[in-house]
């Protein structure tokens, strides 16, 4: 038997020091991950010369990352599920350092693409459990603020791999990317004791009859709240992809984040992750298409602010519903536009493109897939859903070369159009409104 539990005193707790530490420490998962997958972006422009790559070993590299990242997050999701997310949220940061350190010295191609695909094993792990965790511990009102906090940090560390590849290319030349990978060891090890003192959640814990734990873990969270710890008896659930779709209301959300977390990653990594790559090939210089892409993610920026200070007030569905809106306008004034070589013109458009993905559903993949799941399947769920949006990753940026290569950036962006003209309609049909809502 397990337990089913009543956590009002969490639900209904204010903001403390632990909410916040819990939130940094999952962010900082986040913001590695914006960090390595953004500083590629940057390190091609280094990494061509250096390997000699070929076209073929261009898509290998830029893929790796996210093929890494489909294995971590689907398979930690479910032994976080089973086992606890405490052990694997420690073992997932220690896994990133040290693919971080074989990626800045790797030797040759083959050994740096095995780097950034346990790299990205890794990252995936802490998708599936970052959210999670933040929002098993987290006040109901807060929830969702909480979550896509983690994304402005995601945003800052993109912002950072550019300015740090921009300020950095003038002194290192080639050996940038070195710099670029390695860096990211110190603040992992950081990050590494700092979870090191979290407990285990309270919710998973209750779920595995392990009550006494349960109310330490609470106590830890909330002071006092353990007391009003009501438990009841419930029949054991699997923990297999059915379990995603056992009722009309769980499939309805399932299909809810796996449009969402697919749709935005398919549209914004073919573009946003070859931002300075599509520069250069427009013929401006390295520099200047360093510097674009640190520009444009100033932009993704202040579009995650504002989806963070909306979520709770706006709510999510609206949000993700305009974002796809918006988005699919944009994709079309990019193939409008897409003939122009000024500079202006296409940093404008690019900008606004991560302006208004940011305020959508970029950020809120991560807010609303623990809210879809419930608590015996809600690492695992949220593992299954970062995994297809890897792999709608993977895609975009498989495909984005090809369809330039095939139509020009008009054709790219008429088909990232009908991307998200689809998932603005998924979000109608499939959506519904988590904030506010309880997790169990």
């Amino acid at each position: 038997m397990k337990h089913d539990t009543s956590f009002d005193s969490m639900d209904a707790s204010p903001m403390n020091a632990f909410h916040r530490k819990i939130t940094f420490l999952s962010g900082m998962g986040v913001f590695l991950e914006g960090y390595d997958f953004t500083n590629i972006a940057s390190a091609l422009i280094f990494l061509i010369p250096y390997f000699h790559l070929r076209p073929t070993q261009i898509g290998l590299i830029a893929t790796s990352t996210y093929v890494g990242t489909i294995a971590g997050a689907v398979s930690v999701g479910y032994l976080a599920d089973r086992f606890g997310r405490k052990f694997m949220f420690l073992t997932d940061i220690t896994l990133y350092a040290i693919f971080a350190l074989l990626s800045a010295f790797s030797m040759s191609f083959t050994m740096l693409v095995i780097a950034r695909i346990g790299l990205g094993f890794a990252i995936g792990a802490d998708q599936a459990l970052s959210f999670t965790i933040i929002a098993e511990f987290a006040p109901r009102k807060s929830r969702g603020k909480l979550n896509a906090s983690t994304w402005v940090m995601w945003t800052v560390a993109s912002a950072s791999a550019y300015f740090l590849s921009f300020i950095l290319n003038p002194i290192l030349h080639q050996e940038t990317w070195r710099v670029l990978f390695g860096i990211s060891v110190i603040p992992s090890i950081i990050v590494l004791y700092g979870r090191s003192s979290i407990p285990e959640s309270p919710r998973w814990l209750v779920r595995q009859g392990r009550l006494d734990e349960a109310r330490d873990a609470m106590e830890t969270a909330v002071p006092g709240g353990a007391k009003n710890l009501n438990t009841a008896a419930r029949s054991k659930k699997s923990v297999n992809l059915g379990s995603l779709f056992r009722s009309k209301e769980q499939t309805f959300g399932t299909l809810y984040i796996f449009f969402m977390w697919f749709c935005v990653t398919f549209n914004t990594y073919g573009v946003g992750y070859f931002t300075p790559f599509i520069l250069k090939t427009l013929g401006f210089t390295a520099e200047r298409s360093l510097l674009g892409g640190a520009i444009v993610s100033l932009f993704a920026i202040s579009g995650s602010i504002i989806m963070f200070l909306s979520v709770e007030r706006v709510g999510r569905k609206f949000l993700a519903t305009m974002g796809f809106s918006l988005l699919a306008a944009i994709d079309l004034g990019l193939a409008i536009a897409s003939h122009s070589r000024i500079f202006t013109i296409l940093l404008i458009l690019f900008s606004l493109f991560q302006f208004v993905v940011w305020i959508g559903p970029a950020g809120l993949v991560g807010v609303v897939a623990p809210e879809v799941f419930p608590t015996d399947i809600r690492s695992f769920g949220t593992g299954i859903a970062a995994g297809l949006g890897r792999l709608g990753a993977i895609i975009g940026i498989l495909l984005f070369p090809l369809m330039m290569k095939f139509g020009g950036l008009q054709f790219a962006m008429v088909i990232f159009c009908l991307d998200a003209i689809i998932a603005a309609g998924a979000m109608i049909v499939f959506g519904r409104e988590t904030k506010g809502l309880a997790l169990e």
